[in-house]
């Protein structure tokens, strides 16, 4: 039981230096920004993404949409840009040169 509570205690202090960002920058210094389209995120990025995730998401005004979490690693940080309708919604950036 210890470990596990360990073990959750470790993952949460990763996820406290994953700052919010409005745009980000490719390694081919092309910029990713809040409200881009998927296909406008890729076309830029140039990269498969390190993982995918999809779940559903309850808004603010009760409806249920689809996001899609994309994880990349670009010159030592990691991005999780999150898709919503089709558009960028959050970008979450982490140093991995902590």
């Amino acid at each position: 039981m210890k470990r596990i509570g360990l073990t959750l205690l470790l993952a949460a202090a990763g996820f406290a230096h994953a700052a919010s960002t409005s745009s980000i920058q490719t390694a081919e210094r092309q910029s990713i920004s809040i409200g881009d389209t998927v296909g406008e995120m890729q076309a830029r990025i140039k990269a498969s993404p390190l993982s995918v995730k999809s779940y559903s998401l309850q808004r603010e005004d009760q409806k249920q949409a689809f996001a899609i979490d994309y994880t990349y690693e670009i010159e030592n940080m990691q991005y999780v840009i999150t898709v919503v309708n089709n558009q960028v919604s959050s970008i979450q950036a982490e140093n991995l040169n902590k």
